[in-house]
């Protein structure tokens, strides 16, 4: 039972990433299941022999890495949204190295997750995930784990999900950046002389900077959409795995 609080803590948003010490993961785990696992579980299970226990333990943390996953997902949505206008603002020949994602990452993807991170954090998201791992305990008890008919529904869904909010975060400076181009396009037509590369590079580059900024307070609804939508998503996985 403890590792699936483990596999939850260990891929849940924030706590899961890089930059955080496995020390401090396993700590943070343990400590968790010294807390839930008494209170969760009411029917202790006894394992047959050593096969079927080591069966048992991979399944549940497998079952607490899907939980933490799936918020973890849903909020990669803003770095996918962010690493998309890296890529058209012409940021991602600049690329710094995000200890986060242990990875080199643009500018904007790695300030879309940090502030996403944060106001996920500040509207008590991260409640959803302790109810669900907690509930998980009573819809799935330990050992009754079984992979149901829509769980690659589910599963489809999340990442769908992930790239429809991506889409909807990246829209409004992607649209700019287009009209950029395409004006850029129409000065090339008309005055050939003009370099359009050297000049446009750093007017798409300062338009995107500005656009981002003026849309920044629209992380917080969009944010807040997600939290709602992540109770969901987690009430399915669970269903899902039960």
């Amino acid at each position: 039972a403890a590792l699936r609080v483990a596999g939850v803590m260990w891929f849940s948003p924030g706590l899961g990433s890089e930059r955080i010490p496995p020390q401090v993961r396993v700590l943070a785990g343990l400590a968790l299941a010294v807390v839930v696992v008494p209170v969760a579980v009411t029917r202790p299970l006894v394992p047959a022999g050593a096969e079927e226990f080591i069966t048992l333990c991979l399944a549940e943390l497998a079952f607490g890495a899907a939980l933490g996953m799936t918020l973890s997902l849903l909020l990669e949505a803003f770095r996918f949204g962010g690493e998309v206008l890296d890529l058209q603002a012409g940021l991602r020949a600049g690329q710094l190295f995000d200890p986060g994602s242990g990875e080199a990452s643009g500018l904007l993807s790695t300030g879309y997750s940090l502030l996403a991170l944060f106001l996920f954090l500040q509207l008590n998201g991260h409640h959803l995930l302790l109810r669900a791992m907690a509930a998980s305990f009573q819809m799935t008890p330990v050992g009754a784990l079984s992979a149901q008919p829509g769980l690659p529904e589910v599963i489809c869904d999340v990442g769908r999900s992930m790239l429809t909010i991506g889409l909807t975060v990246a829209a409004p400076v992607m649209g700019a950046l287009l009209l950029a181009d395409l004006a850029l396009g129409l000065v090339a037509r008309a005055v050939p002389q003009v370099n359009v590369f050297l000049v446009g590079l750093p007017a798409k580059i300062a338009l995107g900077l500005a656009i981002a900024a003026a849309g920044a307070p629209l992380l917080g609804p969009q944010v807040r959409a997600l939290v709602a939508e992540s109770a969901r998503y987690l009430d399915l996985v669970v269903r899902a795995c039960g």
